[in-house]
């Protein structure tokens, strides 16, 4: 794989009833079938899609899982009252790639209910496509495929896996990062900007392995405080949308222009919300103390802004494999890699996301790029 390859499948679709418009791109496929979420947003274009279907190849391959990467997106506000009719139209126009070639998840937009309502739309599920591509993986592994069937992946015997991968992904990631930057958890120091699923959650893994959360920005504003804050009564405050509700807090802290979480000393940053976050108008912002930089979101940095870090020394990990947790854990169950089993699914995802972080860093050093270059590579081999 290389950047100037062409994707599989790559498909306009459009319902002129429920004005529906949407993009469906299958960058790889492996095995027979591919996998990634279903992106809902008023500005989605298919360029976006097709670079967002190309990460989850990068994520899958990274991390040794036999699975294609694809992405779909349906240019809809999430909150408009008319959410269910595109995706009801998008259900019957993607029917044949959902029944034979695409497993659809999750994404921006979107939820574990709007991705069911796309399957029963469709007339079939997910479990249909592992059935037909594959039942052979299962049974050389000794995995019953039934015990797939009843799969949920908000609830994996009582285990919100959703919430837990991603979090759990950047958190070994960064400390694995740490060692071999020569840092040590309880001496790093983290700003972190985003406080969603994956911001919460990350902070709350990356607290209990010893790093000290300094700052916290949302849309609302910056927390900081220079003993660290507390991410449980963080996460206590925390609304529906990720937002910190101030009035809740019981402890002392500093708010700061929400901006400001560049120029916060610490030795490491993660940018956990919004693509193009650090950009070449603010990137001479980032403070001089920082080392490391774990890209929780997708494409949270531009390229000329990475790349101004890693002239600086500033090591960045890429999206595609600090955020790898959640592809990476169901890829594993998908392809018959690890039971359903939620202590094994951790287990062998720790040992996997470090391992890549170890070889992507040792290759960047090698050739003298930016890891993501580094990973692209590796991704490609």
């Amino acid at each position: 794989m290389n950047s100037s390859e062409n994707p599989c499948y790559e498909v306009k679709l459009h319902d002129p009833q429920t004005e529906t418009t949407a993009f469906l791109v299958i960058d790889t496929l492996t095995g027979g079938f591919a996998a990634g979420g279903i992106r809902l947003s008023p500005t989605v274009a298919l360029d976006e899609v097709r670079e967002l279907a190309r990460t989850m190849t990068r994520k899958f391959r990274l991390l040794k899982i036999p699975l294609g990467g694809a992405k779909a997106g349906i240019v809809a506000d999430p909150d408009s009252p008319r959410k269910e009719d595109h995706l009801t139209a998008f259900a019957r126009l993607a029917e044949p790639f959902l029944r034979e070639l695409y497993i659809a998840g999750e994404d921006l937009g979107t939820t574990a209910r709007d991705v069911a309502l796309v399957y029963r739309e469709a007339g079939c599920s997910w479990f249909d496509v592992v059935s037909q591509r594959g039942a052979e993986r299962f049974r050389a592994a000794g995995i019953p495929l039934e015990d797939l069937k009843s799969l949920q992946p908000t609830d994996l015997q009582g285990v919100n896996l959703e919430e837990v991968l991603t979090g759990f992904g950047v958190a070994e990631v960064t400390e694995e990062a740490c060692a071999q930057l020569g840092l040590k958890p309880e001496k790093s120091r983290v700003s972190l900007q985003g406080f969603g699923t994956v911001g919460g959650a990350s902070a709350q893994y990356l607290a209990a392995k010893g790093f000290r959360i300094v700052a916290v920005a949302d849309a609302q504003g910056l927390l900081y405080r220079e003993e660290g804050l507390p991410v449980e009564e963080l996460l206590a405050a925390r609304d529906g949308r990720g937002l910190i509700d101030q009035g809740k807090l019981a402890f002392p802290f500093e708010e700061r222009p929400r901006e400001e979480w560049l120029q916060i000393e610490a030795e490491v940053l993660i940018p956990a919300a919004i693509s193009g976050a650090v950009h070449e108008g603010n990137v001479g912002e980032v403070s001089s103390s920082a080392r490391l930089v774990i890209e929780a979101a997708n494409l949270p940095l531009t390229p000329g802004a990475a790349r101004a870090l890693f002239e600086r020394g500033v090591v960045v990990i890429p999206d595609f494999l600090a955020n790898a947790g959640a592809a990476g854990g169901f890829g594993m169950l998908l392809t018959a890699q690890v039971p359903p089993d939620p202590m094994k699914v951790l287990a062998e995802l720790k040992e996997r996301l470090r391992s890549a972080t170890r070889r992507v860093l040792i290759e960047s050093e090698r050739r003298g790029c930016p890891p993501r270059e580094a990973a692209e590579v590796l991704a490609q081999a």
